[in-house]
């Protein structure tokens, strides 16, 4: 699941900044405090599906003069390209459980083979951007974003909060996986960003056990202060055969002990 939309989410970033405090955050359908609560569509634009659940999501009022508006930043891990992938499982505290190893999703005979196929997880993760249900650049104008992902252990880093890009339209609205090749490409070799060091890469490996932390941050300005972000974690744990296999391995080396 991938456009081609601004790889580096903020390529404009020269500083370096801790993670913004994150907002009370909801989980369910996406929605913003209007008449009690007004879903927001999500609609892949490539397949056309729709599917508005399962994120975890948070509203804050941007407005002013008295004047409510609603920014809505949702985030939500999925199963690769569907089924067969297990579609992951929310196991509270914003956090997704997701299995580990390579996607089981193949294309169609005469399909080209999607970029980065052969390092994709299972999982894959989308977001939502939008202003009072709406991600029409009219209602972005004047918003950047920015995004931090960070992998367990010493996977490494990517993007950073310090600063914001000019919200795009891929960018209020779209779906990666994190086998894409531009993920474990550093500051210094990301085109347009001028202070390297800012993140040094994920080392992605789609079978590495442990949780990753993901964060859009909004601002009004570039470089201004966050005006609202959401968080989410994705646990990524053995898939269910590979604990079998385990299971069975254990007990043949019991038995040949005995």
């Amino acid at each position: 699941m991938r456009t081609s939309s601004s790889i580096a989410v903020a390529v404009s970033m020269a500083l370096t900044a801790a993670a913004a405090a994150v907002p009370p955050q909801s989980f369910g359908t996406l929605s913003y405090p209007s008449a009690g609560g007004t879903p927001i569509s999500w609609t892949w634009p490539i397949s056309g599906l729709s599917d508005n659940t399962n994120f975890v999501y948070t509203n804050s009022n941007i407005g002013s003069g008295g004047t409510d508006s609603w920014l809505t930043i949702g985030l939500r891990a999925h199963a690769y390209y569907g089924a067969p992938n297990a579609i992951p499982s929310y196991i509270g505290n914003s956090t997704f459980e997701v299995d580990a190893g390579s996607s089981l999703w193949a294309p169609a005979a005469g399909d080209p083979v999607p970029p980065a196929y052969a390092n994709a997880p299972r999982w894959g993760f989308s977001w939502n951007i939008s202003v009072d249900g709406s991600r029409d650049a009219s209602a972005l104008t004047g918003l950047f974003w920015s995004m931090r992902i960070v992998g367990p252990g010493s996977t490494g880093n990517w993007g950073t909060l310090a600063a914001g890009g000019a919200i795009g339209p891929n960018d209020a609205l779209n779906a990666w996986q994190l086998g894409y090749s531009y993920f474990a490409v550093n500051s210094a070799n990301t085109p347009g960003v001028s202070t390297p060091g800012l993140w040094d890469g994920l080392n992605f490996n789609p079978n590495t056990l442990g949780n990753y932390q993901f964060e859009i941050a909004v601002r009004k300005s570039q470089y201004g202060p966050i005006v609202g972000s959401t968080a989410m974690t994705v646990s990524v744990v053995p898939a269910p055969g590979a604990i079998a296999v385990l299971g069975l391995a254990g007990l043949s080396v019991r038995r040949r002990r005995n």
